[in-house]
């Protein structure tokens, strides 16, 4: 399963907190490897902290493997969990299936990974939503609930569902 945390605006990306919390929920099912994206130093030390201790879980950043290569390895997984950012649109030009996680942006808008279905776009019905086309505006309540009212559980439960739906034939 890959993993792309990170996004450039603000009102996109889930609480790192709350997405550390998903990645150890995945990383303690027996079976899984995970594969953390991300690049420049900020993204590569909390990739590296999140990575630390986990012979199943593997820093891209850390890697420095490049782009060609990181399209190569995400052709060769299972599912990947991003933000609504370039990661998931990455993941398309694969046939990878997202569980994409929108907060003041919206499918709506157009920006769904070509081929992805709505159906594991993780977000919350709230009046007011989308607030922003690319999420680069502030958050007008100031708390970005839009992201921080999305449960953790809540991610892991569409990652189940969207793997089970692939095992059907």
């Amino acid at each position: 399963i890959g993993i792309a945390p990170f996004a450039k605006h603000r009102g996109k990306v889930y609480p790192l907190d709350k997405m550390h919390t998903v990645v150890n929920a995945l990383a303690s099912r027996p079976g899984y490897k995970l594969f953390l994206f991300g690049s420049g130093d900020y993204e590569a030390s909390i990739l590296a902290e999140w990575a630390d201790g986990h012979d199943n879980i593997v820093s891209m950043a850390a890697a420095k493997a490049g782009l060609a290569k990181e399209l190569a390895l995400l052709s060769h997984c299972n599912l990947m969990v991003s933000m609504d950012s370039a990661n998931m649109h990455l993941a398309s030009l694969v046939e990878l299936t997202v569980v994409s996680i929108w907060g003041a942006t919206h499918p709506y808008c157009g920006f769904l990974g070509f081929g992805q279905s709505e159906e594991n776009a993780v977000q919350l019905n709230l009046t007011g939503r989308p607030c922003s086309v690319f999420g680069n505006k502030p958050c007008h309540t100031h708390d970005y609930f839009c992201l921080t009212g999305i449960t953790p559980e809540r991610i892991v439960s569409a990652v189940d569902r969207a793997l089970n739906a692939q095992k059907k034939p």
